[in-house]
């Protein structure tokens, strides 16, 4: 009669079977590796590891937001950048054009042509002032956006009907970084862009050479310091541009620095992974056919 097999905490029969369990569950955790290109596929696999991976997503996160209002922020400035050089470039037509009705040769009806093109610069000034964004925000109504910054009232007056700032970049610390408010960049009702135009309108009217030249003298004035106003304006809106592509050149270098030192957490060498899947294979296959032989015949015939 057989002897009997005795089988306990101290029999190579389960140490070896929980070896190989051990080996089977690495190389489960490998594939795993192997497949997703990562070094942690749970956090309890290494806890310190997973809490700095997700604090490092958590900030690239951040990065990521701030990115996209710096981005948003220069789209407005450009977008302001290109009204206000159409503006400045109807105010250096209306400025040839009143230079020229100076010409004391000039008829009523060439006068009244003039007048017709001014009434097209002012509309083309009032489309620049009006401007919006992607979004359908009005460049240069400061906060407010119910309607257009710009519109005539009942005497035909331009006036701003913007309030206080827009918001530009301040989750990037930008604060600056937005386009001008309206009569920053236009001028008041009583003596900015459109009220020149409208005097260059008025001035053309008149039948009188003398009041009329020198009404052209006062809107000559007037339109050059539109203009300059109009100038100084797009400077800003240039040191502003500045200002977001530093700042989005920090950000950029955050980012990849975040990604690195995330790569480092959770990184996985591949080439080593390898290596290490085909030994642990081996091992297991070796493993199990040693635990057939000498346990498997002998174990069975037994219970036979």
């Amino acid at each position: 009669m057989p002897s009997p097999v005795y089988v306990n905490s101290r029999s190579p029969i389960p140490v070896q079977a929980e070896r190989m369990g051990r080996l089977e569950d690495r190389l489960a955790q490998l594939d795993r590796q192997i497949s997703t290109g990562t070094r942690l596929t749970e956090p309890a696999e290494d806890p310190a590891a997973a809490n700095r991976a997700a604090m490092l997503a958590r900030l690239d996160s951040r990065l990521i937001a701030e990115e996209r209002s710096l981005q948003r922020a220069a789209s407005r400035l450009a977008l302001s950048e290109t009204a206000i050089g159409t503006a400045g470039e109807a105010l250096l037509r209306a400025r040839e054009l009143a230079l020229t009705a100076a010409n004391g040769t000039f008829s009523a009806d060439d006068r009244q042509a003039i007048t017709r093109e001014v009434q097209v610069l002012r509309a083309q000034l009032l489309d620049s002032a009006n401007a919006r964004d992607e979004s359908g925000r009005y460049l240069f109504a400061g906060s407010r956006n119910a309607g257009a910054p710009f519109a005539p009232d009942g005497d035909d007056v331009v006036q701003w009907r913007g309030f206080s700032q827009a918001p530009g970049a301040e989750a990037a610390g930008i604060g600056t970084a937005m386009p001008p408010r309206g009569p920053e960049a236009f001028g008041d009702a009583a003596t900015g862009a459109f009220a020149q135009l409208k005097a260059l309108e008025a001035a053309l009217a008149e039948p009188d050479a003398e009041l009329r030249n020198a009404a052209l003298a006062g809107v000559l004035e007037g339109l050059e310091s539109g203009h300059n106003r109009l100038t100084t304006a797009q400077a800003g809106i240039g040191a502003g541009l500045a200002r977001l592509e530093n700042e989005g050149v920090r950000i950029s270098a955050a980012r990849l620095d975040a990604a690195a030192a995330l790569a480092a957490v959770t990184g996985l060498d591949l080439t080593a992974a390898f290596a290490e899947l085909q030994a642990l294979q081996l091992t297991l296959s070796a493993a199990q056919t040693s635990f057939s032989r000498i346990h498997g015949n002998s174990l069975f015939d037994r219970l036979g």
